[in-house]
């Protein structure tokens, strides 16, 4: 049977560009350990709550204050991808729902976190981005 219309799922999982080409598109860009990733049954989006390193963009987000350790739970349209795993640090560059929760749909911009981006995505943060205020 055809997957139900609320989890759009690609065909195969895949992330295009880089950490500086998807900053900008991206409504929030945070780095963070994944604690615990629930895909619920099929016709339900699954939810990852992951514990926030360092929030380089928030985009309109709003997350209680965001000291380190805050915990954020980022919904998944796809069960599929981004693929989440558990005790894994990831930057993560997400969309804001119509509710104003956090979305990872599955073209989101994951990539596994290395200490070498911290520079990278400091950087960006201080460039202002083009077509935004």
């Amino acid at each position: 049977p055809p997957a139900p219309a609320t989890t759009p799922c690609p065909q195969r999982c895949r992330r295009s560009g880089t950490l500086q080409s998807n900053f900008c598109s991206s409504d929030f860009v945070l780095t963070g350990t994944v604690k615990s990733v629930s895909r619920g049954p099929p016709q339900e989006p699954g939810w990852a709550v992951v514990s926030v390193l360092s929030l380089h963009k928030s985009g309109g987000l709003e997350v209680p204050q965001l000291a380190k350790g805050a915990t954020l739970r980022l919904q998944l349209p796809c069960r599929l991808c981004p693929a989440l795993k558990k005790g894994s640090s990831y930057v993560l560059m997400g969309r804001l729902g119509a509710d104003g929760g956090a979305l990872l749909p599955p073209e989101a911009f994951v990539v596994p976190y290395r200490p070498q981006q911290q520079q990278v995505l400091g950087n960006l943060s201080k460039r202002p981005c083009r077509g935004t205020r």
